[in-house]
C-alpha cells in the first residue's frame, strides 16, 4: 500500500461511518450508540485533516459556493455560541462552540462525499432510515385510535413531537424524489404513499403546507413532464382521496384545519408576546439560552417561540437574525444554482425546510437531534452543487 493509498483511508471510512450515522440516527435519533458514529467520522476527519490538510485545504478554497456558504454559517454559529456570554448561564460556552464545530464538520463532511460520488449513497441511506421509522410507527402506534391520536405514543425512538415525524417524512419524499431522477428507478416512488399517509396521520397542518408550497415551483421550472409522471401523480392523487374518505379520515382532517383558526390566535398572542421580550434587548438579544414563561389563552404554558425565525431574535436580536437570514438567503441563492442545473427537487427540500420553521420554534443548534435532519440536512444538501468530476484523490 502506497503512502497516497495511507493518507486516503482516513477520509474515505469518514464518510461510510457518517452514511451509517445518517441511517441510524433517521431511526434512533439523539441516541448515544448512534451518536458515536458521528463521534467516528468526526475523528477520521480529523485524522485527514493531518495526514492530508493541504490537499482538503485546496479542494475546499476552489469550491467557492461551499466555501462561502460555510463561513457564512460559521459566523451564525459563533455569534450565537457566544451569545450565552449574556445569557443566564456563562458556562455554556464552550459547549455550544463544540455543538457548533459538530454542525460544521457534518457540513463538511457530507460534502465531501458528494465530492467523491458518494451522493446517492448517502441519500438513499438517508431514505431508508426514514421509511423504516415509518414502518416502526406505523408497527407500534394503537391501532384503535390510529385516526385520532396523532401517531402518538408509537415507536419509543421516533421524535416526541408529531410535527416533527411529519417533517421526517416529508424529507422522506424529497429524497425519493431525487433518487428517482438521478438513478431512473421507479421504485423509489413506493415509499412516497407511505410518507403521505403519515403526514396526513400526524395531522400536522404545518408540514403538509410546506410539502404542498415547496412542491409547487416545480410545475412552473420543471422543463418537461412527461406523461408517466402525469399518471404517477394522478395514482398517488386517486390513492390518497381513496384513503381519506374510506377511513372517513376527511372529518378529522377538516376539524384540525378548522381549528386551525382558533389556533392562529393563541400563535399570534405568543409571537406577540415574544416581539414585547425583543424590544426589551433589541440588538444583541437575551442570549443562547432564553426561554418564554408564557400563559397563553387557554391556560397553557408555552416556552418556546413556535418560529425558528422569532426564536433567532429573541435570542441573538437583530445581529443573529440578520445573520441567520443572511444564511438562508445564500440557501435561497443555491437553490437557485440548484435548479440551473436542473437540481428541482434538492431546491425544493430546502424551500421546505423553509416554511416548516415558521412555525417550528425549537432553536437548531445542539447535539444530533431532530434539527439536524429538518434544518442541517436540507442546508447541506442545497449547498452541495453538483461536482463536474470527482475530487482529486491525496
Amino acid at each position: 500500500m502506497t503512502s497516497t493509498d495511507i493518507k486516503d483511508i482516513p477520509e474515505r471510512y469518514c464518510a461510510y461511518f457518517f452514511m451509517a450515522f445518517l441511517f441510524f440516527s433517521a431511526i434512533f435519533c439523539g441516541y448515544t450508540h448512534v451518536n458515536n458514529l458521528f463521534h467516528l467520522a468526526l475523528i477520521l476527519l480529523i485524522a485527514a485533516l493531518l495526514l492530508n490538510g493541504r490537499n482538503l485545504a485546496r479542494r475546499f478554497i476552489a469550491d467557492k459556493a461551499f466555501k462561502d456558504g460555510f463561513l457564512l454559517i460559521a459566523c451564525f454559529l459563533v455569534y450565537y455560541s457566544l451569545s450565552n456570554l449574556w445569557s443566564h448561564d456563562h458556562g455554556n460556552v464552550l459547549s455550544a462552540l463544540r455543538h457548533s464545530s459538530y454542525l460544521l464538520a457534518f457540513l463538511f463532511i457530507y460534502r465531501q462525499a458528494c465530492l467523491h460520488r458518494q451522493k446517492h449513497r448517502m441519500l438513499t441511506l438517508a431514505m431508508l432510515g426514514l421509511l423504516i421509522l415509518a414502518l416502526l410507527i406505523f408497527f407500534f402506534v394503537d391501532k384503535e385510535s390510529l385516526l385520532t391520536n396523532r401517531l402518538e405514543n408509537s415507536f419509543f425512538a421516533a421524535p416526541s413531537n408529531v410535527i416533527d415525524v411529519a417533517g421526517y417524512f416529508g424529507i422522506g419524499i424529497f429524497l425519493c424524489l431525487i433518487l428517482v431522477r438521478d438513478t431512473g428507478k421507479k421504485g423509489y416512488y413506493l415509499p412516497i404513499p407511505v410518507f403521505l399517509i403519515g403526514i396526513l396521520l400526524t395531522q400536522s397542518r404545518g408540514p403538509l403546507l410546506s410539502l404542498v408550497v415547496a412542491l409547487m415551483p416545480l410545475l412552473f421550472l420543471k422543463p418537461a413532464i412527461r406523461r408517466h409522471h402525469i399518471l404517477i401523480f394522478t395514482g398517488f392523487l386517486v390513492f390518497l382521496i381513496a384513503f381519506i374518505f374510506l377511513s372517513n379520515f376527511e372529518s378529522i382532517l377538516f376539524n384540525r384545519f378548522e381549528n386551525a383558526y382558533q389556533q392562529s390566535f393563541i400563535r399570534f398572542g405568543i409571537w406577540l408576546h415574544t416581539l414585547d421580550l425583543v424590544s426589551i434587548h433589541p440588538f444583541f438579544g437575551w442570549g443562547f439560552d432564553k426561554e418564554l414563561h408564557f400563559t397563553s389563552s387557554i391556560q397553557e404554558q408555552i416556552t418556546t417561540t413556535h418560529s425558528l425565525y422569532l426564536s433567532a431574535l429573541l435570542k441573538g436580536g437583530l445581529v443573529g437574525f440578520l445573520l441567520l437570514f443572511a444564511v438562508l438567503m445564500y440557501g435561497v441563492v443555491m437553490a437557485w444554482r440548484q435548479c440551473l442545473q436542473r437540481q428541482y427537487y434538492e431546491a425544493a427540500l430546502f424551500l421546505f425546510m423553509l416554511f416548516f420553521y415558521i412555525t417550528q420554534g425549537m432553536f437548531v443548534i445542539g447535539n444530533p437531534g431532530v434539527p439536524w435532519y429538518l434544518f442541517w440536512f436540507p442546508l447541506a444538501v442545497v449547498l452541495s452543487l453538483p461536482a463536474d468530476k470527482p475530487a482529486e484523490q491525496a
